[in-house]
C-alpha cells in the first residue's frame, strides 16, 4: 500500500489522536494532583495551626485600627475560634513602633500579630521583628499588596483625601489642586495630622526636591492646625473647629459620615495611597494563633467586615460601601519609602511645626 492510501491515513490520524489523548490525560492528572496536593497541604496546615492554637489559648495583637472596629474583627475571630482569647494593645504610627522597639531592646517580644501602616511594617521587617508567613489567602489579594518574601500582607488600603465640614464649606469651594491650597483665605483654617510625613515625602519625590521644598514652604505659611491622630482631627472637623482637613484617609471621613457628622471628602489627582500590612512577630509567643488570625483578616469574611467600616479592602471581589472610588487615580506608596522617614519627618516639622 502507498502512504497516501485513505485507510492508512485514517490509521495514522487515529494513532496520533490516541497518543495526544493519552498525553492530555496525563497532563490533566498531574494538574489535578497538584491542585489536590496544594489544597490538602493548606487544609493540613490549618488543622495543625488549630491544634497548636488550642494549646496556646491566646494571642496578643498590636494594632493601629480604631478600638471599636478592631474589637468587631476580634469578636468575629473568637466566634470562629472560641478557644482563643485576644489581648489587644492599640496605638498609632510612631508610638506603636516605639513600644515594639523599646520592648525588643529589653529582650521582650510580647506581640504575636502587628497591624499598622506600611512605614512601621518596613522598619519592623528591616529590624528582623517580623517572621515569614505566606498565608494561603495572599493569592486572593490585589497585586502589590503582599510582600514577595512573605513577611507581610496588606489588609486594606488608605487613600489620602481632603475632608471638609459641609456646614462650613460648599463642595465647589473646597481647594483641590496644589495651587488652590495656597489661597490666603485658608490660612489657619486647615487641620492636619502632624505625625504623618509620608504624603510630604511622596510629594517631594514626585515634584523633585528643590521644587517640592519650595512649594511646601509656601504651604507651611498657611499655618495649619496640627494634631496627633486622624480620629481626633476628624472629630474636630465635624465639631466645626476648622472647615478642612488635608491628608485624612477615606475611611476616617466615611466613618464620620456614617455616624451622622457633617463631613464629606474630595480627592486630588493622583491620590496618594497608603496601606496597612499585617504580620506575625518573628518571636511570637503564640505563632499558631497568630497565623490563624492573619488568615482570618485576609479571608473573605474578614475583608467584608473591614469593608463595612468604609475602609478599602485589598482582597479582589470584595465590594466596598465607599462611593466614587472607581474614578480615582491611585498611586500606592512604596514600601521602601520608609528609608527616608526620619529625614522627611524632620523636614516636615521644620516647615509645618509639631503636633499638639
Amino acid at each position: 500500500m502507498l502512504p497516501f492510501d485513505p485507510f492508512v491515513q485514517r490509521l495514522i490520524v487515529s494513532a496520533r489522536l490516541a497518543h495526544e489523548g493519552a498525553i492530555m490525560k496525563r497532563f490533566v492528572a498531574i494538574v489535578v494532583c497538584l491542585f489536590l496536593g496544594t489544597s490538602l497541604a493548606t487544609a493540613n496546615n490549618h488543622d495543625a495551626f488549630m491544634e497548636g492554637a488550642k494549646k496556646e489559648r491566646e494571642l496578643t495583637l498590636y494594632t493601629s485600627m480604631t478600638v471599636d472596629q478592631a474589637q468587631r474583627l476580634n469578636n468575629a475571630f473568637t466566634a470562629k475560634y472560641p478557644f482563643l482569647q485576644i489581648n489587644m494593645f492599640r496605638a498609632v504610627g510612631e508610638r506603636l513602633l516605639t513600644k515594639i522597639m523599646t520592648e525588643a531592646q529589653a529582650g521582650r517580644f510580647g506581640f504575636d500579630v502587628v497591624q499598622s501602616a506600611e512605614t512601621q511594617g518596613y522598619f519592623l521587617k528591616k529590624r528582623g521583628l517580623l517572621g515569614r508567613y505566606q498565608s494561603p489567602e495572599v493569592k486572593n489579594l490585589q497585586k502589590g499588596f503582599a510582600d514577595p518574601e512573605g513577611y507581610w500582607a496588606a489588609i486594606y488600603m488608605m487613600p489620602n483625601v481632603i475632608a471638609y465640614n459641609t456646614r462650613m464649606v460648599k463642595r465647589n469651594e473646597v481647594p483641590v489642586s496644589d495651587d488652590d491650597l495656597l489661597n490666603p483665605k485658608w490660612r489657619g483654617k486647615i487641620g492636619m495630622d502632624g505625625t504623618k510625613p509620608e504624603w510630604f515625602s511622596w510629594k517631594l519625590r514626585r515634584m523633585g526636591q528643590e521644587k517640592g521644598l519650595a512649594y511646601m514652604k509656601k504651604l507651611g505659611a498657611q499655618e495649619f492646625r496640627l494634631y496627633s491622630g486622624l480620629t481626633i482631627i476628624t472629630g474636630l472637623l465635624a465639631a466645626g473647629e476648622f472647615p478642612l482637613v488635608l491628608n485624612t484617609y477615606v475611611h476616617n471621613a466615611e466613618d464620620a459620615k456614617r455616624k451622622g457628622a457633617p463631613v464629606e471628602w474630595v480627592a486630588q489627582d493622583p491620590v496618594f495611597t497608603k496601606f496597612q500590612p499585617i504580620g506575625v512577630g518573628s518571636k511570637a509567643p503564640h505563632p499558631n494563633a497568630a497565623k490563624l488570625f492573619v488568615d482570618f483578616m485576609l479571608s473573605d469574611e474578614g475583608q467584608k467586615i473591614i469593608a463595612s467600616f468604609g475602609r478599602v479592602p485589598t482582597r479582589r471581589g470584595v465590594p466596598t460601601t465607599v462611593q466614587g472610588l472607581e474614578k480615582l487615580n491611585f498611586v500606592i506608596d512604596e514600601f521602601s519609602a520608609g528609608d527616608d522617614f526620619n529625614k522627611s519627618y524632620e523636614q516636615f516639622r521644620n516647615i509645618f511645626g509639631t503636633a499638639k
